[in-house]
């Protein structure tokens, strides 16, 4: 069932969800919209007049909602510029990775396989751009030589020589944005 309230100048529609199973009513506000789950034996007049005395809250809720910046795009803008990054690296050193793939990783911020394909922990994405500059380098960097060796910190130290600042920032920061 769908139903519509008002309150000021402003019409709250709901999506009711009735179920045998539940005992207890719930009203759900997101993005998505405004969900009233409620116990089958409900009637659409009870349904009505909790919908009534909750619609100031109901209210307050989509403006809350309303103002938050959407977070699939900032997340979409952070890939974005990353990418960018890893364009901008990857024509100073001259490499190709085979691709880059954002995901959940444990205990580290990237990963460079055998096959030059780059992981990217998503946790990075709220790291400060310097920082996110060093994480791509340093992966990228593992193109050309696979260990960290002396020969690959010369390299990150070539293009980057503040390097260790942005690696101590990770170090003393990191746990707080994962």
């Amino acid at each position: 069932m769908i139903g519509k309230i008002r309150y000021g100048n402003s019409v709250i529609q709901y999506h009711v969800i009735k179920s045998n199973r539940r005992k207890t009513s719930e009203i759900q506000v997101d993005k998505g919209g405004v969900v009233f789950r409620v116990p089958a034996k409900k009637t659409n007049s009870e349904i009505k007049k909790t919908i009534e005395c909750k619609k100031q809250w109901i209210y307050k809720k989509q403006l809350e909602f309303a103002k938050q910046p959407n977070k699939v795009s900032i997340k979409k803008y952070s890939k974005s510029f990353i990418r960018g990054r890893i364009r901008h690296y990857s024509g100073k050193l001259q490499v190709t990775p085979q691709k880059i793939v954002f995901k959940k990783l444990r205990g580290r911020w990237g990963s460079t396989t055998k096959d030059n394909a780059i992981n990217l922990s998503v946790d990075l994405l709220k790291a400060p751009k310097p920082v996110i500059d060093y994480v791509v380098l340093h992966e990228l960097c593992h193109i050309k030589i696979k260990e960290h060796s002396h020969q690959f910190w010369n390299l990150v130290h070539r293009f980057m020589p503040d390097y260790e600042q942005r690696r101590k920032w990770l170090d003393l920061n990191g746990k707080v944005i994962i």
